[in-house]
């Protein structure tokens, strides 16, 4: 279902029903393809058995296979127009996708990417603080103790593979809910690792197993690092990390500064929050007014992230804590009410303790156990015995809202 006007085909419908598609299009969607594939791969991307039966079996889930292979018929496009992507088109020939090829397909195409003519951009910089445990509040050492747990295995083990990882979010800003506010990291991901199948092997495992940090700290996180790539420096999409972020983060590896190309990212952003509003909509429609304790708290975060990314598809980024106020400004009251209604559940929240052992579990597979952490939850309705709200209010209330939203959104030109 297209939620909007401004969300026309894909380009990769568009290239296969043979409708018009501009080249500098095509390369963005690429880019976005290959950051989505990165992203998904490096935090576990796994098959069903992967998932459930990991380090034993590392499969590569359907989605991503099929977004590799859709990008064959991308890489055939802008061949054809001078665009050389010859090696990505042999390794096509060579190999079939899945698991143990996927790494040979992510760093062929990546180079393949970084060598074709682009548009024109703008060069910032931007930079961050260091992490320093020494500006928090001591009470919250104990809290804070996944996290400086992450630095220094970032510190041990990730240096080789990662420009930077950053902390982002509300733990960066020291304005964080125990029990609510989830771990946000950023990683950008070197050339040198990028380029070589094997590093990017390693990586996936270290990272995979660097996400018990995160579950420390939420339960129920939904995500895991945020992933950029040193190529996407040079042909900056906004869309996947705004740069405004990087002032409200803080960096693991010491205060450093970054020269980013900024390229045109309307489209991008418009179809993030379409995404968004296609997922209330569906919501609604579907009547999914009883959820899980995992997919609640994936409700509320989408809530509480609406506003910026809706500001995002008008152009204008901000970072979210300042991004409700001058959001709130094109609703009226009632249809703001759902945004009010989770605010106030954030600050009144109340976590629900873990699962026995489930730590120790997590050191082995740590998204399995969070997952029978969070089936654990839902057998006990943990979480709405110890916070009272609607969730079918709040589902109806949100479809307005994002209904009305994407009317007030002018569709990309691109």
């Amino acid at each position: 279902m297209k939620c909007h006007p401004a969300r026309k085909y894909s380009v990769l419908e568009s290239i296969k029903n043979r409708k018009e598609v501009k080249e500098d299009a095509a390369i963005n969607f690429l880019q976005g393809e290959l950051h989505d594939i990165a992203y998904s791969y490096v935090n576990g991307g796994f098959s069903r058995k992967g998932f459930v039966f990991y380090p034993l079996m590392k499969g590569l889930s359907n989605e991503n296979k099929n977004k590799i292979i859709g990008l064959r018929t991308v890489a055939e496009f802008l061949d054809e127009r001078g665009y050389d992507f010859s090696s990505t088109l042999g390794l096509f020939k060579k190999f079939k996708v899945n698991g143990k090829s996927a790494p040979l397909f992510l760093s062929c195409l990546y180079n393949d990417f970084s060598n074709a003519g682009k548009p024109k951009t703008e060069t910032r910089r931007v930079g961050c603080e260091e992490f320093d445990l020494s500006s928090y509040p001591r009470e919250d050492y104990g809290y804070l103790k996944p996290v400086v747990e992450l630095k220094g295995f970032a510190e041990g083990k990730l240096e080789e593979y990662l420009v930077d990882l950053h902390i982002h979010g509300s733990i960066a800003t020291r304005d964080y809910v125990r029990g609510w506010s989830d771990l946000d990291t950023l990683i950008i991901i070197k050339k040198s690792a990028l380029d070589s199948p094997k590093l990017l092997v390693k990586l996936r495992d270290l990272l995979y197993m660097s996400k018990k940090y995160f579950y420390k700290i939420d339960p129920l996180q939904h995500h895991g690092h945020m992933v950029i790539t040193e190529y996407d420096l040079d042909y900056y999409c906004q869309t996947f990390f705004p740069l405004i972020l990087f002032k409200y983060s803080k960096s693991v590896f010491g205060k450093k500064s970054l020269n980013v190309k900024v390229r045109d990212s309307k489209t991008e952003n418009v179809d993030r929050f379409c995404s968004f509003a296609d997922y209330f909509r569906n919501l609604y429609l579907n009547k999914k007014f009883s959820m899980g304790s995992y997919e609640l708290k994936f409700l509320f975060h989408a809530i509480a992230l609406f506003p910026t990314l809706y500001l995002q598809a008008k152009e204008i980024h901000v970072y979210k804590k300042f991004s409700f106020g001058m959001a709130r400004k094109d609703f009226d009251e009632v249809l703001w009410n759902p945004i009010d209604e989770v605010t106030s559940i954030r600050k009144e929240w109340k976590a629900p303790g873990e699962m026995p052992f489930i730590g120790t579990i997590s050191s082995i597979n740590p998204l399995l156990a969070y997952q029978i952490n969070s089936k654990y939850l839902d057998m006990s309705n943990k979480i709405q015995r110890l916070n009272n709200f609607d969730i079918k209010k709040i589902v109806v209330g949100m479809y307005a809202l994002s209904e009305s939203a994407l009317s007030k959104i002018k569709p990309s030109d691109s």
